[in-house]
């Protein structure tokens, strides 16, 4: 179980696994449960783009290369919608080309991992993309807070100017 002061709950956040092979899948899934997390698996991009759509995770851990969709182009299709704060994606393959990390990188993935994984890298970059993923949701909570209060504010010194008796010179 993974343990650490940002208050992270892995027992309360899912983690979609996309990659075209089983295996993988099953191995990445099983590490993540021993770890607190609820896996989802996905065969294929088409297949996480719908699911996302209609129930997105937590965080995606996203294979490169697969049949019929890419995981570019899956992530791709998931910046079109979900921004790298409120979406994570962790980009998992054999591909170790600088040209193929900076392409990830520039699509908007948050991270890159090389197969053969290495189960400790991995988790702790989850652990980091989830507590940054958490840590701009307090931010942006902070700000609307501030953004009523200032509104409060500025409502009443409105009222308050405008009630007072105009003196006369």
């Amino acid at each position: 179980m993974i343990t650490n002061t940002a208050g992270l709950d892995p027992s309360k956040t899912r983690i979609m696994i996309v990659d075209d092979v089983e295996d993988n899948r099953i191995v990445l899934q099983r590490q993540l449960h021993r770890s607190g997390f609820e896996a989802i698996l996905c065969e294929d991009g088409i297949a996480a783009l719908e699911r996302i759509s209609s129930d997105p995770p937590d965080l995606v851990i996203l294979d490169w290369m697969m049949p019929n969709l890419s995981g570019l182009d899956t992530l791709k299709g998931i910046r079109e919608h979900y921004d790298a704060n409120r979406l994570p994606v962790i980009m998992c393959t054999a591909r170790d080309e600088e040209s193929s990390i900076g392409a990830a990188m520039e699509a908007g993935a948050n991270d890159y991992v090389q197969k053969p994984i290495r189960m400790p890298v991995l988790l702790a970059r989850v652990t980091s993309q989830l507590i940054r993923k958490a840590a701009v949701e307090a931010l942006g909570a902070i700000n609307m807070d501030l953004e009523t209060t200032l509104a409060q504010r500025t409502r009443l010194l409105f009222e308050q100017r405008h009630s007072e008796p105009k003196q006369s010179l």
